[in-house]
């Protein structure tokens, strides 16, 4: 069994943020709550963006710069790659928790946060690559950022460290953390 997924060229569609996920949860969770479609108002001027991330339906990434990307999830218990010789780390934040409902996870971007609807989540599964199957449940997560040896050359790297845990992880991580990597190094 895999437990080290990698996907190159990843973008943010020209916002500084990335989001992990399952968007079907994060669906339910916008329904339930009677929220409106448009999620990117609701979660970036409401408190409401908060608490889907400490109750673990999202995790940001914020001040993510416009590069193409490479991508790690890492579910094994070895050495993260951005921790590897030769690699630069340069950001890392954990203290995540992330909670599963549909046995997938995406990595996805803002704009799919505008007219947050069915259709949306089809558009999103369709259109973006990063993504991994999970059994349902909790999960904590770290994540770590810098530069990665990519076909000889130091390229823009997150690596996403996923443990699973028996009940919902203790959420510590600091919601305003800038994940903005330098390539200049």
């Amino acid at each position: 069994m895999t437990r080290l997924y990698k996907f190159d060229e990843i973008l943010n569609d020209l916002m500084d943020y990335f989001i992990l996920g399952d968007p079907n949860y994060l669906l339910t969770y916008k329904n339930e709550n009677t929220l409106p479609d448009d999620l990117l108002t609701e979660l970036t001027t409401e408190e409401t963006g908060d608490k889907v991330v400490e109750d673990g339906i999202i995790v940001p990434l914020s001040g993510v710069e416009n590069f193409p990307y490479t991508i790690y999830f890492n579910l094994s218990d070895t050495t993260p790659e951005l921790l590897k010789d030769g690699n630069k780390l340069q950001v890392r934040q954990d203290g995540y928790c992330l909670k599963v409902e549909n046995e997938e996870i995406f990595l996805f971007t803002m704009p799919y946060l505008r007219k947050f609807t069915e259709e949306q989540i089809e558009n999103l599964k369709k259109n973006r690559k990063a993504t991994i199957k999970l059994e349902n449940g909790w999960y904590s997560v770290s994540i770590l950022g810098g530069l990665t040896i990519q076909k000889s050359e130091l390229e823009p790297t997150f690596e996403f460290i996923i443990k699973p845990t028996i009940d919902k992880p203790k959420y510590t991580a600091d919601i305003a953390y800038s994940f903005a990597i330098r390539t200049d190094e």
